[in-house]
């Protein structure tokens, strides 16, 4: 039986960390950084696309053109583009809803994962559900080229000897 959005309502969480980064959701969550779903905005020939990514992976800007067929530039969406497109700031996009109307593309390496946590409409809501799950409500495009390893800004000390 396909699963409905009605079907995620019992696997709703509202966060009570104060903040909404990615390392902040998976660690009051008990789960692994790349569990955590970050919904990417970007323009493609003109045109609005969301990338589903692992919150441990960086967004390969060059693929999404390449993936949804289309020719042009490939442009991130800032927060003002992202509020005129939508109505709602990065952190509360409900990438469900969204992927009625705009284009979607998910990132293969969130296969990883049994259980995906995905925002549900507000900074401190998200939903648990499974790749699959998120695939069928999505109707994403499933891609193994748009993911790229995450630029970490806090590198491993390394120890003088």
């Amino acid at each position: 039986m396909p699963v409905t959005l009605h079907d995620l309502l019992d696997n709703v969480y509202i966060l009570t960390c104060s903040t909404r980064s990615i390392p902040d959701i998976a660690a009051e969550m008990g789960a692994d950084e790349g569990a955590v779903v970050n919904a990417i905005l970007c323009v493609v020939a003109g045109q609005p696309a969301m990338v589903l990514m692992a919150g441990d992976k960086a967004c390969d800007a060059g693929q999404v053109g390449r993936v949804l067929n289309a020719q042009g530039a490939v442009v991130m969406m800032n927060e003002d583009d992202v509020v005129n497109l939508t109505g709602s700031s990065i952190n509360d996009l409900y990438p469900v809803e969204l992927a009625e109307r705009i284009p979607t593309i998910l990132d293969a390496s969130l296969k990883r994962f049994e259980v995906l946590y995905s925002r549900a409409g507000s900074g401190r809501c998200l939903i648990a559900t499974s790749f699959r799950e998120l695939q069928h409500l999505t109707k994403g495009v499933i891609s193994y080229a748009v993911a790229s390893p995450a630029w970490n800004p806090r590198p491993e000390p390394t120890h003088a000897r």
